[in-house]
């Protein structure tokens, strides 16, 4: 049986993806994405668990297409009061490309060469530009928003990234973001992705969170060879999602003092 969080999810996500817009090179390109899109969430919805393997042009715009619409229908979801809780996690090498990056823009430094002049990758980062910076002026009672990276990884972005993150971090209106370099002299490939940990309106004592998570690379690492993303969606405790989510909750407790407060 489907938890009514992950039923109430899945509806949305069509909803959301109704009016999503790749805007690849060509109407075909755009119809084949989120054709691709809205068949994968279908997918993960039933196997809790599943794979995309293809090169970074192809797989990245479906790949990202999913999350964004995953983080529209999630702020949607809170909108309208069916979640109560929700951890965020970005998990990646260095800090989070939405952040380091001005708001509705996709710059070249904020991707690999290979991406460049790439309208439809460029999208993936405009468009989580909006949907991150909806997530960290969220309700800090009910959201909490980490962006977690090896504390090195920093260095890696350049001084108008660099400036762009602690600019956001130092906005009162981004009362859910949370800055959490890691001690981890690096991140482990496997691990790079993002968590989201949601607990409905409706959960009781004995009801799981509804995770969602995604293995990936960052647009600063996109290259032209075959790569292979995962995705997850179910409720936390399920054999599917378990040994990922362990594997990373371990990771980030290790690297910081901070108490995470992760179930």
């Amino acid at each position: 049986m489907i938890p009514p969080l992950q039923a109430n999810l899945q509806a949305r996500f069509k909803d959301q993806h109704r009016a999503y817009e790749p805007l690849s090179d060509s109407d075909k390109n755009d119809q084949t994405i989120k054709s691709e899109i809205l068949k994968r969430f279908q997918e993960i919805s039933k196997a809790k668990v599943i794979q995309l393997s293809d090169n970074d042009k192809k797989l990245r715009p479906i790949g990202v297409g999913m999350q964004t619409i995953f983080e529209q229908t999630l702020l949607k979801l809170m909108e309208e009061r069916s979640v109560t809780r929700v951890m965020v996690l970005f998990h990646t090498k260095t800090p989070a490309t939405p952040l380091v990056t001005p708001e509705n823009t996709a710059p070249p430094e904020a991707m690999s060469k290979q991406m460049q002049g790439d309208s439809a990758r460029a999208k993936t980062i405009s468009d989580r530009t909006v949907t991150v910076r909806n997530l960290a002026k969220s309700d800090p009672e009910k959201v909490t928003l980490y962006i977690a990276y090896p504390k090195s990884g920093m260095q890696i972005r350049d001084t108008n990234q660099q400036a762009t993150y602690h600019k956001e971090l130092a906005k009162e209106q981004n009362k859910c973001l949370k800055d959490l370099p890691l001690s981890h002299g690096s991140m482990p490939d496997n691990l790079v992705g993002a968590s989201y940990i949601m607990t409905g309106t409706d959960a009781d004592k004995d009801s799981q969170p509804l995770y969602f998570g995604l293995r990936a690379v960052q647009a600063i690492d996109g290259s032209a060879k075959k790569l292979t993303w995962t995705f997850w969606l179910g409720e936390l405790n399920s054999a599917e999602i378990q040994p990922h989510y362990q594997e990373v909750k371990s990771y980030l407790q290790s690297g910081t003092a901070t108490d995470l407060k992760l179930p």
